[in-house]
């Protein structure tokens, strides 16, 4: 099971007696709002009883901007039939990405998107506000798919258990000391040592739910018997970190610009604060003293109407030349498309795009950034941008990104073009 802590159980549990419901006009009932659940979070408040308005504040890491995103709640003791009307507070200095469109769920297993949302302004203040008719008497309402611990627990670790060249293990406790969990597939069958390694990982920013559904259904794809999942798991060991702020994510926090800094951000800085952190970058020096830190991907997922993208340094700013030629020859193999202001203007879930971002190499921030300069000189790093808060943002939209991004690195390490 997992743990809840005290802030979760904490959690307001808001009651409202609601008494004239349109078809019930002598009928009382209480409509309750909850997060007192797994990733539940945010603020919630019933504004009004008929019809029912409810506010929500997203969870707010305190640093503005993209710290205050991430909402994940319950109504119960609703009418089936009725109008549902959700103001999201925006507060001030306004919160980040907006969803567009809310999901929702009668049953936490099963999603579908609400209508598209509109802007309000209401005495100076900015809101987003959602409608929706309810088809069921509770309903769950969060700002981008859940992906939850619960979800590795029932339905991604016991796929990898039944794998026998696959392993778990924990990669550490977290600071509220739960278990981290990572996984390990390597084809032991030839009795050689791994020719590359591969660091998969996702959820450095908790509210980025998308990173993890990609990063799940490319898991699945690599226990498989697809014969370019099997060719990568004989020439490669690969390690997968489902989820990196496991604390955030099952708090039900936002996770980016968390004090002092985010599981992404200012990974020079030592000793490290976030024992995951810490845990990830020894076996990742561990890998480069056996010169296999091959390529390393962190999945992120910030929103957006477009195409799944690379955040890439300017190659020119790469240090050393393997690096380059690797990268070029990756995004060859993966048919990548350089993310313009045309590319922008259409959407896909498989067409993958890079965007280069001007970088200097003598201040390092970020995990990629960590990784280009701490590992191997053949190292090639990334952070991808998954595309959330799209109608397209389904589990199946995120499997079929996840089988390009897998069948083109099968192919990059199986076809000979890393260069070593």
């Amino acid at each position: 099971m997992i743990r809840r802590t005290k802030e979760m159980l904490v959690t307001a549990l808001i009651v409202l007696s609601v008494y004239a419901v349109k078809g019930l006009p002598h009928v009382q009932r209480e409509v309750t709002v909850s997060t007192i659940f797994e990733s539940g979070g945010g603020t919630v408040q019933v504004l009004s009883s008929n019809p029912v308005v409810i506010s929500v504040k997203p969870h707010d890491e305190g640093s503005g901007g993209w710290s205050k995103v991430w909402w994940y709640f319950m109504v119960d003791q609703l009418v089936p039939g009725e109008q549902i009307t959700i103001q999201l507070d925006r507060g001030e200095p306004k919160s980040g990405g907006i969803s567009p469109q809310a999901f929702f769920s009668y049953d936490q297993e099963v999603w579908g998107l609400t209508d598209t949302g509109h802007p309000l302004l209401s005495d100076g203040r900015a809101f987003f506000v959602y409608q929706h008719i309810v088809r069921g008497d509770k309903v769950w309402f969060a700002y981008d798919l859940p992906y939850t611990m619960e979800h590795v627990e029932r339905f991604l670790l016991p796929e990898v258990k039944r794998h026998p060249g696959a392993d778990i293990k924990e990669l550490t406790k977290t600071r509220q000391n739960r278990s981290v969990p990572y996984i390990v597939m390597e084809d032991k069958s030839s009795g050689l040592p791994p020719q590359y390694g591969i660091w998969l990982q996702a959820r450095a920013h908790a509210f980025e739910s998308g990173a993890c559904w990609v990063l799940h259904e490319l898991t699945l794809w690599l226990l498989s018997e697809d014969p370019l999942a099997a060719a990568l798991r004989k020439n490669a060991k690969i390690y997968i970190v489902p989820v990196v702020d496991v604390d955030a994510v099952v708090e039900g926090r936002t996770g980016k610009y968390q004090k002092p800094h985010d599981h992404w951000m200012e990974w020079d800085v030592e000793p490290e604060y976030w024992p995951e952190v810490g845990a990830i970058k020894k076996l990742l020096r561990q890998m480069a003293d056996q010169n296999i830190v091959d390529l390393f991907i962190d999945f992120h997922g910030p929103g957006g109407a477009s195409h799944p993208f690379f955040i890439i340094p300017e190659s020119d700013k790469l240090p050393f030349d393997q690096q380059r030629i690797n990268r070029s020859n990756f995004l060859s193999t993966l048919k990548a498309k350089e993310l313009t202001d045309q590319a922008k203007q259409s959407q896909s879930m498989n067409q993958i795009h890079y965007s280069e971002r001007a970088w200097d190499n003598q201040i390092i921030s970020s995990s990629h950034e960590w990784v280009t300069m701490r590992t191997n000189q053949h190292s090639l790093a990334f952070t991808i941008e998954v595309n959330m808060n799209t109608p397209l943002s389904t589990r199946e939209g995120y499997r079929s990104e996840a089988l390009t991004l897998g069948r083109a690195i099968s192919a990059y390490f199986t076809n000979k073009q890393h260069n070593k």
